[in-house]
């Protein structure tokens, strides 16, 4: 058995490296997507209604003229960024004033923003091992298998390499998790406070920790005795008062929070959510970017689910109630709460990924024991049987990941998927002249295709969804994606031919104008 457990390590030594040579690898590669672009124009300490307004006048502007948007400005400052920062109270401030001091001092660049999301994404494993370790401490194997699923994890690389917070929120809710247990275990002033800190590190990451402090709160009140409930109250309320300078922003900025998060209260067929809620799971051991009418798009998610369930049915049976009631909270509140808001208000805010990673980060703690137990198993056929599941996961997981690197776009860039596909095929058109009318993701959108197109390439950013009848200089036109009005107005000037040849995107995403004769 020691020379077993002896492989085990040296296996998790082996995914560790390679999982932080995965986070690090084609930084660059990926098409920055809106959201990304954001966080560039927040971090220069832009204000993302006041370029709408100085951009979006009829004027025309060249790709690599737009991108000096997302490089500071000669009279950047901190005060300006925080400015911005305030502008959109959803995203807490730590990464990105992390990122505005790397900014600074290395200059504002993809791959630089993304590498610090990597290195969250990094700081995750080591936290993972050690939360293993205080919920299975007479079995240390656990700990290491829970690490090399994290390591390959592709949903975990995946915000790992987007230039946003979710990997420094990850790191606050592991550390969060894992300052709970110890000050449950110990119970002295040091590690409560410890537990206050942890937890304002997480809301930090995201408000989202909302969900996480809920679970927090279910599996206290239903496993501690009083004493305890009162210690954790008041560590929990430090995390909050922790939080408080940004709570106060929420506060005054509230209006502003619920127009920026108004998607979210959007309807979504419940079919179409159900499909998402499954594959938010797989993600966490395969995710091959499949279209949603593939047959792996529900077989995956539901063999994942099954073997979750199983799992945690083995946590029960052989770990006792506490650990298999911190794991079941961890992973069943948040999309219980998810779920049920979108059901009852018919929003969609369940259908978003990383929403879910207060319950995706106890998948890999769940199957770790149950993979241990197999391997240590003294029949044959159980230690055959964790051989071929661990063996499973690291394939598909290495796979995943090797697949979704080499892409030049993922699921996760949402509105952006198709841009990189687009300026592929703009820059083989002669002259072309990109035409976007105004909306809520034209600014953003216009950005991120800028960065693949050719710098020349020129860009025409309409005042209103009225598509003039003539260009402002003799181009091969084309409107970005379109909206009904804007579609409307150029028919009565325009013969309009959706772009079919190109692979990577659907012809309504870009459209060719000829003028009628």
């Amino acid at each position: 058995m020691t020379y077993g457990w002896f492989r085990v390590k040296l296996l998790a030594l082996v995914a560790i490296a390679l999982g932080i040579l995965l986070r690090f690898s084609h930084l660059d590669h990926k098409v920055y997507w809106h959201d990304e672009v954001f966080t560039s124009l927040r971090i220069a300490g832009y204000l993302g209604p006041q370029v709408n307004a100085q951009l979006f006048t009829n004027r025309t502007i060249t790709a690599g003229e737009l991108l000096q948007y997302q490089q500071f400005p000669v009279d950047a400052s901190l005060a300006r960024t925080w400015t911005s920062l305030v502008d959109h109270p959803e995203h807490p401030p730590l990464y990105y004033l992390m990122t505005y001091s790397w900014g600074r001092w290395w200059g504002a660049s993809v791959a630089g923003y993304r590498a610090i999301a990597a290195l969250f994404g990094v700081l995750a494993l080591p936290l993972m091992y050690w939360l293993g370790r205080e919920l299975f401490p007479t079995n240390p194997a656990v700990a290491w298998i829970a690490v090399v699923l994290l390591s390959i994890s592709p949903v975990h690389v995946i915000y790992s390499q987007e230039a946003r917070e979710y990997s420094l929120w990850v790191v606050g809710m592991l550390l969060a998790n894992l300052a709970l247990l110890r000050a449950l275990r110990l119970d002295t002033r040091a590690v409560w406070l410890g537990y206050g800190v942890a937890i304002a590190l997480s809301w930090y990451g995201s408000l989202v920790t909302a969900l996480l402090g809920l679970s927090h709160l279910v599996f206290v009140g239903l496993t501690q005795r009083p004493r305890q409930w009162l210690a954790f109250a008041l560590a929990f309320v430090l995390g909050l008062g922790l939080f408080a300078p940004w709570l106060w922003v929420v506060g005054q900025q509230w209006q502003r929070l619920q127009t920026v998060t108004a998607w979210t209260r959007e309807p979504s067929p419940l079919a179409f959510l159900t499909k998402l809620w499954g594959l938010h799971y797989s993600a966490t051991v395969a995710d091959f970017n499949l279209p949603l009418d593939h047959w792996f798009t529900w077989l995956g998610p539901l063999l994942l689910l099954g073997l979750v369930a199983l799992a945690l049915v083995h946590v029960w049976r052989h770990y006792g109630r506490e650990t298999g009631l911190f794991l079941t909270s961890l992973l069943l509140i948040s999309p219980l709460v998810l779920i049920g808001s979108d059901l009852i208000r018919s929003g969609k805010i369940s259908g978003t990924t990383r929403y879910f990673f207060p319950s995706l980060i106890a998948v890999p703690l769940l199957l770790a024991p149950w993979i241990a137990d197999l391997l240590a198993a003294s029949k044959p056929l159980a230690k055959t049987l964790g051989r071929l599941t661990l063996a499973s996961l690291l394939i598909l997981g290495i796979t995943s990941v090797g697949t979704n690197l080499r892409a030049p776009a993922w699921w996760n860039k949402s509105i952006s998927y198709p841009n990189p596909f687009i300026a592929a095929y703009l820059n083989t058109v002669p002259d072309p002249l990109v035409i976007f009318g105004p909306n809520s993701n034209a600014l953003g959108e216009a950005i991120s295709l800028s960065y693949d197109l050719k710098p020349t390439t020129v860009l025409w950013l309409l005042a209103d969804k009225q598509m003039p009848p003539t260009l402002p200089e003799p181009k091969t036109p084309f409107l970005f994606k379109p909206d009904g009005p804007l579609q409307t107005s150029a028919q009565s000037h325009w013969q309009m031919t959706p772009v079919e040849e190109a692979e990577g995107f659907a012809g309504p995403n870009l459209i060719k104008l000829t003028p009628i004769p």
